[in-house]
């Protein structure tokens, strides 16, 4: 307060000093002199003491101090803290509760050091600490051990310096059970999209999930399976597809399946590597003539991400390791590949090409003889004819087809049916045909075959009826005599034909030809031999 007496002269101020009660000396804490009568003293050193003294000044000086103030101590003050702010319960099961809560809006005006968690079972009515007596640091906690089926209650408050501040109850009572939760997921915006991704980067696909109990959570490819090398993590609460170094066969939809006994919920990816095309499909040999092959083929089943451009036709003889290009931009799906060598072994394979590069080839499994079948046979001949046989002849074809002939078929045909059925298959120029009906006409045809199929079938002119050719038998002899020295061997080849078989008899003289050492006969099918060894006189 003002003093009792100003001295006579109007005060112009006050002078205000402080002490700490560690030092001895006194110091001003105003520089100007105070016109009111309270000041803010700074530049306190915290948790020290001091004691104030005031003086005051007029016209004629400064006046004896005031008495001492009492020590105060320089401390912000504290109290205890208010209610932590927004509790609730986030969660539970058929044992425990979880619990969250906010800081208190008013801390005391110190540092919060802990809160403490309290629950009381309905039945009892007693209040129980859950955490321990110093407090937890966290705005959570989970209370577990609990009774099943049985209702509680719970609260939490805040500790400070000054001590427990004020509880804040949670709403309502909480009956533990299992909680039954449909899965469910949430996909993000980018994931409802197709997602692209790089050859070689990582595909990386987080989806959080949830549902009580926990679901079961499938991932799987709708167009195969995912590789074996992909991560797949799972929790309670997302789970996490990774695929390290992708190429095309990883595009596609992967499709996330959960369930629990609640219920089941689906979802799909699109996933689209942006790669070179895998190889085109159902490459096909069309057509092959004896100097050109004609290729056809699809389009591959992953085109990499980006439009197929072009493809690639090459070539390779089955005696070289190394391809060469017959054309590299082809825009259809087929192609003729002429001025090939006859009857030489190829490989081709055809690739796609984007805006990425050029894919994987489509080869030809087997080589491709530049071949095609060849030509009928020449002109066939009965060689021979029977009641149960008949022996036939043909020719050669004029071109092989740039391709070995491997066989002959020869086909039959009895007269008054349609239907040519093979009857003999042979590697030689000429076939027999048994088992024939007696007196049955039949027509024959003969097929050359190689490596690349059938020719046109040479059918006989004219029908063969099975009998015995009767022909009268005939002699020819190259000379009607023939001479020779005493003592030397003599040899008379006679050709014979004629049907039945003709019965051959040397005569002389008369008489049958009596056969000895020296004079000898043989006789074949179409012929006959005489040997003399040693000619005599007697032999005329």
């Amino acid at each position: 307060g003002r003093p009792v007496s100003d001295g006579g002269s109007e005060i112009q101020g006050y002078i205000l000093e402080k002490r700490d009660k560690e030092g001895i000396r006194w110091t001003r804490c105003n520089k100007r002199l105070i016109s009111e009568l309270r000041f803010r003293a700074t530049g306190l050193i915290e948790n020290h003491n001091y004691e104030f003294r005031v003086s005051a000044e007029n016209a004629a000086g400064v006046s004896e101090p005031s008495p001492c103030s009492i020590f105060y101590k320089a401390s912000d003050p504290i109290y205890k803290p208010g209610p932590p702010n927004n509790p609730k319960v986030i969660d539970f099961t058929k044992s425990s509760v979880f619990l969250s809560w906010g800081k208190p809006i008013y801390d005391g005006g110190c540092e919060i050091k802990g809160y403490l968690v309290e629950m009381c079972d309905v039945s009892s009515d007693e209040w129980t600490m859950c955490t321990a007596a110093s407090g937890i640091m966290k705005t959570q906690f989970e209370v577990d051990k609990l009774q099943e089926k049985h209702e509680y209650k719970f609260r939490v408050c805040a500790i400070n310096k000054a001590g427990v501040g004020e509880h804040s109850d949670f709403p309502g009572t909480v009956l533990l059970e299992d909680k039954l939760e449909v899965p469910d997921l949430d996909l993000d915006a980018d994931l409802r999209k197709i997602i692209n991704v790089r050859a070689t980067c990582s595909l990386r696909l987080f989806v959080p999930i949830r549902g009580r109990p926990t679901p079961e959570v499938k991932w799987s490819k709708a167009d195969g399976e995912i590789r074996d090398t992909a991560q797949i993590e799972v929790s309670d609460s997302y789970t996490l597809l990774v695929i390290d170094n992708v190429n095309r066969y990883d595009s596609g939809k992967y499709i996330l399946n959960l369930e629990n006994s609640s219920g089941t919920k689906s979802a799909f990816v699109n996933v689209r590597v942006l790669d070179t095309p895998s190889p085109p499909i159902n490459l096909k040999v069309k057509e092959i003539t004896k100097d050109s092959v004609t290729l056809s083929w699809e389009h591959p089943l992953l085109d990499g991400g980006a439009k197929v451009k072009n493809f690639i036709v090459e070539k390779r003889e089955s005696t070289r390791k190394a391809y060469s290009a017959v054309t590299t931009n082809c825009h259809k799906t087929s192609f003729k590949i002429e001025q090939l060598q006859e009857g030489c072994n190829y490989y081709f394979r055809v690739t796609a090409e984007n805006e990425h590069g050029i894919g994987l080839p489509a080869e030809t499994i087997d080589p491709v003889k530049v071949s095609e079948v060849p030509q009928p046979p020449g002109k066939i001949t009965v060689i021979d004819v029977t009641r149960k046989f008949v022996s036939l002849a043909w020719e050669k074809p004029e071109h092989d087809g740039g391709s070995r002939i491997i066989q002959y078929i020869v086909e039959m045909q009895t007269k008054g049916s349609e239907k040519w059925s093979a009857c003999a298959h042979v590697k030689a120029l000429e076939a027999t045909i048994s088992n024939l009906a007696q007196g049955e006409e039949y027509v024959f045809r003969v097929i050359a075959v190689n490596e690349k199929g059938k020719s046109d079938p040479r059918t006989l002119a004219v029908p063969v009826v099975a009998k015995d050719l009767v022909i009268e038998p005939d002699v020819r002899p190259t000379f009607s005599s023939y001479s020779v020295l005493v003592g030397q061997d003599l040899k008379i080849e006679i050709p014979i034909s004629g049907r039945p078989k003709p019965k051959i008899t040397w005569i002389k003289d008369g008489q049958p030809l009596r056969q000895t050492t020296r004079v000898n006969v043989v006789d074949s099918d179409n012929g006959t031999v005489l040997s003399i060894k040693e000619s005599i006189r007697d032999d005329n």
